[in-house]
């Protein structure tokens, strides 16, 4: 049976070994236009994901928003999607959801 035993340890005495502290003098010089900067590097990343995760989708999606009222009567479109007009939001996630289901049967190479 291994026994451990806790060392109390006064916080007045210097530890044996120094560590180097970290100064972040420089981070003051950022202000609001780095911080801006930032915002806007990180929103960049987040859109780049985007296109690359949902780009083919999204550009089907709006191909079909401009191209539905030549195809389709509006009382079509009333019966299928409830509203005289069709929003791009409903037909992204038609296309995200067929895109999805026909991946599941796709063979496995």
């Amino acid at each position: 049976m291994n026994v451990v035993e806790a060392e109390l340890v006064d916080r007045q005495e210097p530890p044996e070994t120094e560590r180097p502290g970290v100064r972040l003098r420089h981070v003051r010089v950022l202000g609001v236009v780095g911080t801006l900067l930032a915002l806007l590097t990180m929103g960049a990343a987040l859109g780049l994901g985007v296109l690359m995760l949902f780009g083919t989708t999204l550009l089907m999606a709006a191909g079909a928003t401009l191209a539905w009222p030549f195809v389709f009567s509006s009382e079509f479109t009333q019966f299928v999607f409830g509203a005289p007009q069709v929003s791009f939001f409903k037909l992204f996630l038609l296309f995200l959801s067929a895109g999805a289901i026909l991946k599941m049967f796709r063979k496995v190479r």
